[in-house]
């Protein structure tokens, strides 16, 4: 009994540091909008913008936010493994 009391506190902590090492992945992306999409974390997720333009964001800053038409703009951010 004590062994398999031991074998499902290791199965236990096994399963909460996978788990910690999924969630703690630290700042994956930034993106301040301040004149382009790019990721600014140092991680080289830059955006891709396709037809949204550049605009005033809700503080009057210029060029620090996109506008899209709800049809067809988007800014496209390249699959990464992480």
């Amino acid at each position: 009994m004590k062994k398999f009391i031991y074998l499902v506190s290791f199965i236990i902590l096994l399963i909460n540091l996978n788990i910690c090492a999924q969630i703690n992945l630290g700042l994956v992306a930034h993106y301040p909008f301040n004149g382009n999409a790019n990721d600014e974390s140092g991680n080289g997720r830059n955006g891709i913008v396709n037809g949204a333009v550049l605009s005033s964001d809700r503080f009057g800053n210029l060029n620090s936010a996109y506008l899209f038409d709800g049809i067809s703009n988007f800014i496209s951010v390249p699959n990464f493994p992480t």
